[in-house]
Order: C-alpha cells, then sequence, then structure tokens
C-alpha cells in the first residue's frame, strides 16, 4: 500500500472562481502538502497537519484524512483535532473509520472528540440530484475510467449535506415536485488523464467536469471542473497495483476540487437562466 501520498488539488469553479496568481499563503500549502507525505520526521508531518487546519485548499481535508492513517500517533492525534479546526461535516466518515481501527486510547479520544463536535453540524438537503452520464473522455483507453469517476462522484456527494442523490429509478423531477426542492442531473466527465514524473515525484494528474442541467427541462445550467495531482517516491510507486492506485487517487482528488463548489454551483443554477460553461 502506498504511504502518505502528496494530492495537491485545484479547484476550478465555472461560476464563481476564475484564475489567480500563485500567493504566499498557496506556496505555504503546497509546503504542507509535501512535508504531511514525504517528511521523515513525525515532528515535520505534525507541523504539516496544523498549518493545513488552516488551509482553505481544496485538497487540504484529504490530506488531513489520509493523515488519520499515518504511522505515528501524534500525527493521527494531531489529524483528528485539525479536521474538528476545519469543521466539515464531511470528514466525519473518515474519522469514524479511523476510529475503528485506532490502537491508541489518547488518539480515540481525540478521534470521538472530533466526531462528536462535526455531527452536529449535519443539515437538511437543499437539492436533488440524480447521476446521469459519466464518460472517459482523457484520450486514455481504460473502460474503468467512467464507473470509477460515477462512484468517488456518488461517495463524495454524499457527504455534502446540501445535496441529496435520488435512488436509481426514481424521476428526480418529480421527487422535487412533491418535495418542493430543485432538481437536478448531473453528467460528469474525465477530461485528462496524464503520466508525471519530476522532482516531486511520479504519478497522474486528472482533470473532471461536470455538467449542471435543471430537471425536467434538461435546461443547461452550468459546469464545474477540478483538477488534482497524486504523486508518490519513485521507489513507492513500482509496479501496476501503486500506479493504478495513484491514478485513482488523482481522479478522487479532481472529484474533490470539483465538487467542493457544488452547493454553491447549484444555488446559483436555481436563480439562473442559463449559466455559461466554463473553459
Amino acid at each position: 500500500m502506498l504511504r502518505r501520498l502528496f494530492i495537491a488539488m485545484v479547484l476550478a469553479t465555472s461560476m464563481v472562481v476564475g484564475s489567480t496568481s500563485p500567493s504566499t499563503a498557496q506556496d505555504r500549502d503546497s509546503s504542507a502538502f509535501r512535508d504531511l507525505a514525504i517528511g521523515k520526521d513525525y515532528r515535520v508531518r505534525v507541523a504539516a497537519v496544523l498549518a493545513l487546519s488552516k488551509s482553505k485548499s481544496a485538497g487540504a481535508r484529504p490530506a488531513l484524512e489520509r493523515a488519520l492513517r499515518d504511522p505515528h500517533p501524534a500525527v493521527r492525534a494531531a489529524a483528528a483535532a485539525a479536521l474538528k479546526v476545519q469543521g466539515n461535516a464531511a470528514a466525519v466518515p473518515a474519522l469514524r473509520a479511523a476510529l475503528a481501527a485506532e490502537s491508541s486510547a489518547g488518539v480515540k479520544r481525540q478521534i470521538q472528540g472530533a466526531i462528536d463536535r462535526l455531527s452536529k453540524r449535519s443539515s437538511k438537503a437543499r437539492f436533488l440530484v440524480r447521476l446521469g452520464k459519466f464518460e472517459n473522455r482523457s484520450g486514455v483507453r481504460d473502460a474503468t475510467l467512467g464507473s470509477l469517476l460515477r462512484r468517488h462522484t456518488r461517495d463524495r456527494v454524499a457527504q455534502l449535506s446540501d445535496i441529496e442523490i435520488v435512488a436509481d429509478g426514481l424521476d428526480v423531477a418529480a421527487e422535487g415536485k412533491s418535495r418542493r426542492l430543485p432538481a437536478f442531473t448531473i453528467d460528469g466527465s474525465v477530461t485528462q488523464l496524464s503520466r508525471r514524473h519530476g522532482a516531486d515525484g511520479v504519478g497522474y494528474a486528472a482533470r473532471v467536469e461536470y455538467v449542471i442541467r435543471e430537471m425536467p427541462s434538461q435546461t443547461l445550467k452550468g459546469s464545474i471542473s477540478g483538477s488534482a495531482q497524486a504523486l508518490a517516491e519513485a521507489r513507492r510507486a513500482r509496479g501496476r497495483q501503486a500506479l493504478a492506485q495513484l491514478q485513482s487517487d488523482a481522479v478522487a482528488g479532481a472529484i474533490e476540487s470539483a465538487l467542493k463548489g457544488a452547493p454553491l454551483a447549484l444555488e446559483a443554477a436555481c436563480g439562473s437562466s442559463v449559466v455559461p460553461r466554463g473553459r
């Protein structure tokens, strides 16, 4: 199993986010991601966790969730505390999984405290969504990418308290009408998947895009996109299984990057006639 993978995520949402120049905060985040991924001294990794607890980067929460599996208990405890500080209820499933596997009593207390705090932040869904067509448009010949995208998307949306995915076979428009909630269909595609090899390590870069359509009119309301890299030290990324895991992590990271903006995008879609698609 690959440990301490470095995943850097960049959110690109057509409704609200434009391109920005590199900033001191971004540089600080990049350093923290790297230290958490490959830092050999646990104290370096703890410092990275503390830095990411204050980060607004789309990749901060997933990186902290992975740190819950760090070999050193001080890093795991710090990660649980950092997730509690961030206040995102989407971290609860990862915290519960970590709690079940944790052997340290002290770390368990930190994890349980984070779960208790974040569980109180759940709210009622404001949007109904049906998952539509998911496909691979990256040019990479891999028949599993479409299903991988759908599975990761379903898992990620299920963690968003604002959005409820309707069960397969149900009419999302009819459900929306009966519950007086706006209803949408979301189609997704992997638009880029490329191999990376550099000083930071080896791995993959991925980009995904989602198209939002209002139901039952099928009116195009906009799109959201996200990108991510999953990198590991060359010595840890050997063999087909290791590379496949990096590929999956890159896609999952891009999904995380894009869907962070989903609630805001759907809210914008409710009040617009047509939202232009991003580049």
